[in-house]
């Protein structure tokens, strides 16, 4: 059997944008004629490969297994053309997509993956910043290809990584008076600083107050606005919080994930290496 490129590249569309009205545009289709293509793909594979509701579309797990075949097929095909169409040998070319928290993206990855972008011209690389509970949904629905967490996931089929321990410490500001009682966190859904007081055996009563992200939060603390706990590695250079000795430090582990295939490009496995290689020295700094 072989799978038609047409109603392969209908499907990636669709499960990338779970979408069908904004696939068919992207695509110049009418829905019905979009919609056709998706169908004769399921009937050839005899499986389902979206789950449709009203206002929602999500993938089944045969959908996600596709993906990630469509995802390595282009993978490969980007490298060849890449290699067919350069002299430079070793010079490494495609696209990849590397998402994880911000406590790791801007203060590791950003300067991990610099020197392989410089040394890479036509790598596109797009770095995506997330909150913890939106990455592993990006990473089972093909929109990132490495996810960066502080938690191992579970899932078949996943290759996984341990690179190290954030180490979560208290703060407060060196220059001003603190607010008695408030520690800030990103949003109401943030359980950081709840789950650093049970880690001490403490429920103390305290206020929240929140800054939408943890630089922010740390502007936050040295301006007096509150108390906080952070990843002692994000506190490099700052002279203005200082951390609070009465409170242990807690450690949580950062994993790195990606879907196991049958080929990966020299691409993923130069990035792979470089996180692999960075972000133990950038966390054991710390």
């Amino acid at each position: 059997m072989q799978l038609s490129s047409r109603q392969l590249e209908a499907f990636v569309v669709v499960a990338r944008t779970l979408n069908f009205t904004r696939a068919a545009e992207r695509m110049g289709l009418t829905q019905s004629a979009l919609s056709q293509r998706i169908r004769k793909l399921e009937e050839e594979l005899g499986a389902a490969l979206l789950v449709r509701a009203p206002g929602a579309v999500r993938l089944t797990e045969t959908g996600s297994r596709i993906l990630r075949y469509c995802e390595a097929k282009e993978a490969l095909e980007a490298e060849i053309l890449a290699d067919l169409s350069t002299s430079r040998s070793g010079e490494l070319a495609g696209a990849i997509r590397v998402a994880g928290h911000l406590s790791v993206m801007r203060p590791i990855a950003l300067p991990a993956m610099a020197p392989l972008l410089r040394e890479h011209p036509r790598v596109q690389c797009e770095l995506i910043t997330s909150e913890l509970k939106n990455l592993p949904g990006m990473l089972k629905r093909g929109e990132a290809d490495l996810v960066i967490l502080d938690q191992e996931l579970p899932w078949a089929a996943l290759v996984r990584f341990r690179l190290g321990d954030e180490t979560y410490v208290a703060i407060e500001s060196v220059s001003h008076p603190t607010r008695s009682g408030v520690w800030l966190d990103i949003n109401p859904d943030d359980q950081v600083t709840e789950r650093f007081f049970r880690f001490q055996g403490k429920s103390p009563t305290y206020r929240r107050s929140f800054t939408s992200d943890v630089y922010g939060i740390i502007d936050g603390v040295a301006l007096g606005m509150g108390r906080a706990v952070v990843p002692r590695h994000m506190l490099a250079g700052r002279e203005d919080v200082r951390i609070l000795p009465e409170y242990r430090a807690q450690k949580a582990g950062v994993w790195l994930h990606h879907y196991a295939l049958p080929y990966y490009s020299r691409l993923q496995q130069a990035v792979v290496a470089r996180i692999r290689t960075c972000f133990p020295e950038a966390l054991a700094e710390a």
